[in-house]
């Protein structure tokens, strides 16, 4: 008689963002059974979006996914027709007052991709095998049958959910974090100090994408005194109409140095705001602001963060990955590697209990461990390159500027 098969291990994530997904692909790859819960009520539900570069992390990033989906990445690149070498790998930051290129990091193997668009093709595969349940608004958790018992989610519509592991990877605000904690104030994201805006705009010129591409083929940070920018192409399709190109650019400030009207954080009071407040960059700066068109696609926020500390993981069948985990600022492009490595270390957890008959407890111990005293560190690292970016004259003691972009500083 032939012996029945173990059932499969169910994991819940919560949250179908980037990092949600990027897990969901690395356990269903590897034979686990998921399910994830998101409380948008479809993929469109929040248009905005913005470009992410993905560096160090992108060995990681790729063995997380089908070959299929690596083979589908140009998909979602900001510029897909651009030959990849050290020039086009890399990052370059110039002086806002002057026009002098400060610096230029290597980045090898770095893709710069919208997030909107990789989420879609993400999204793809697990859509199709009903995977995503839109419109799921967690309300509980609730460990059931003791300690090797499942784990109970309750959802605001009343549909509960039985999971032998749960993963919050639901943002900033993450409402799996709040449970965690049991509502405490610890648990919530706090406000930063420190403005974000974004506009994304299709000049219909020609000429004014290559102005954009000439600072750097992909994307160019400049520094300001009281502010630092960046700006870049969002997508190169036609690959050979260059007026149908959309651009982005992006500003971050200090709240207590301007304050944006709480009726000017989208639309065209957002540009508007900004194009007031935004004088004097060096060329070719100045005009990628000028230039941008009314109606285009503006958002400004205050950012938040929540730095990582230590919790109960319900004896190893709960825990935190990404912006959940530990929500930063987005100088030198940690937060979305960070993500990655989460991902990749939960999936490596999974395998360890499943595959080799570790304790559970002790596994999660050491993921949460790591991922508490990493996260924690690249959160407060972002706070400090937030601080020394608003001067020119401390821009040089910036970790982007004296380390790089890599994984450790």
């Amino acid at each position: 008689m032939a012996t029945p098969e173990a059932p499969k291990v169910k994991v819940a994530i919560i949250g179908a963002g980037l990092t949600g997904l990027l897990v969901a692909h690395g356990l269903r790859k590897n034979g686990f059974d998921v399910v994830i819960f998101e409380r948008e009520r479809h993929h469109g539900e929040r248009p905005r979006d913005w470009s992410i570069l993905i560096h160090w992390a992108m060995p990681l990033f790729t063995k997380l996914l089908s070959e299929e989906l690596v083979a589908s990445l140009p998909e979602a690149l900001t510029n897909a027709h651009l030959t990849f070498d050290a020039s086009v790998e890399s990052i370059s930051a110039y002086n806002g007052s002057t026009g002098e290129l400060i610096f230029t990091n290597p980045t090898p193997g770095a893709r710069r991709v919208s997030r909107q668009r990789l989420r879609a093709l993400l999204l793809r595969d697990l859509q199709d095998a009903g995977v995503i349940r839109w419109d799921k608004h967690l309300a509980g958790l609730e460990e059931q049958g003791g300690e090797d018992g499942p784990v109970k989610l309750t959802f605001e519509d009343g549909e509960t959910y039985e999971a032998d592991y749960v993963l919050g990877a639901d943002g900033v605000a993450s409402k799996l974090r709040e449970l965690l904690f049991r509502g405490d104030e610890v648990a919530k994201p706090r406000y930063s100090g420190f403005y974000f805006a974004m506009a994304v705009a299709r000049y219909g010129d020609p000429e004014k994408i290559d102005a954009v591409m000439k600072p750097h083929p992909v994307t160019a940070i400049v520094f300001a005194n009281d502010c630092v920018g960046g700006s870049g192409v969002m997508h190169a399709h036609p690959p050979d109409d260059k007026s149908q190109w959309t651009v982005f650019w992006v500003k971050i400030w200090r709240k207590s140095i301007l304050v944006t009207p709480e009726d000017a954080t989208y639309g065209q009071k957002a540009l508007d705001f900004l194009r007031a407040t935004t004088k004097g960059l060096a060329a070719p700066f100045q005009s990628f602001i000028d230039w941008t068109p009314d109606g285009s696609d503006t958002y400004i926020n205050e950012m938040r963060v929540w730095a990582s500390r230590p919790f109960d993981n319900r004896g190893g069948r709960v825990t935190l990955a990404g912006d959940a985990a530990h929500a930063m600022l987005p100088y030198r492009g940690q937060g979305f590697q960070h993500a990655i490595l989460d991902a990749t270390k939960y999936l490596d957890a999974l395998l360890q209990i499943r595959d080799a008959g570790a304790n559970r407890r002790d596994v999660f111990a050491a993921y949460d461990k790591d991922m508490v005293e990493r996260g924690e560190k690249a959160v407060n690292q972002s706070l400090k390159e937030a601080e020394l970016s608003m001067d020119l004259e401390t821009v040089g003691q910036m970790t982007m500027v004296k380390k790089g972009h890599g994984p450790e500083a």
